[in-house]
């Protein structure tokens, strides 16, 4: 699509419809292991900001899976985290993106559902490395007030890792956020002209430009 004359955007920029396509291929990339040249690798992680009974909270997390043709994306989190109580009694949420060398941002607006004991967390908890799982064997609550610093993982491991075996104790402690998007904002900086469009996909799907 090229703009008319007036426009401040030099030569081509994407229709409505490219730029849509585009933002979510920019989130897939980051999580295809094949891509060691992600198209936007600011994109693994984003910025969830949620509601409490007494205002707003928000934190970093990382991206653990997206569809794109359904709409959903997905994060890893502690079942005794703080957000998850906030979750369940306020399900919509904002997750913020940016990327540093596009210059772009994405805010989705979603609604979360919790797994925790059924075949969705199952399966993300098997794509979960030895790594992150050290985290899930903490004996202490996300948040909670201790003596001393805290690793966030039982203090005997150490720099190890546990054993796949030893790992499995962490599967209690491990929830899956499930994130349907209900719109994206879509907001790339420039000197030459921001340009900002907003995706709705419910109640009903539809597209628009919008002034920064």
């Amino acid at each position: 699509m090229t703009l008319a004359k007036s426009t401040p955007y030099p030569g081509q920029t994407h229709s409505l419809t490219e730029l849509e396509q585009t933002s979510w291929q920019q989130l897939a990339s980051v999580l295809d292991e094949r891509n060691d040249k992600p198209l936007a690798p600011g994109f693994k992680t984003m910025t969830v900001a949620s509601r409490t009974e007494t205002g707003a909270d928000a934190r970093t997390v990382v991206l653990r899976k997206v569809d794109a043709d359904r709409k959903y994306v997905w994060f890893h989190t502690d079942v005794r985290a703080a957000k998850v109580m906030q979750f369940e009694a306020f399900p919509n949420a904002t997750l913020l993106f940016w990327d540093e060398a596009l210059r772009t941002q994405l805010r989705l607006t979603v609604e979360t559902h919790l797994h925790t004991n059924d075949y969705v967390a199952d399966e993300h908890w098997q794509t979960v490395g030895a790594g992150s799982r050290k985290n899930y064997l903490s004996e202490q609550e996300p948040g909670s007030e201790q003596p001393t610093p805290y690793p966030g993982f039982p203090p005997g491991l150490g720099a190890s890792l546990p054993t796949p075996e030893a790992s499995e104790a962490g599967r209690s402690n491990f929830a899956v956020i499930e994130c349907r998007v209900l719109a994206m904002d879509y907001l790339r900086l420039s000197r030459e002209g921001q340009l900002r469009a907003k995706f709705q996909y419910e109640p009903e799907s539809r597209m628009a430009w919008l002034a920064p």
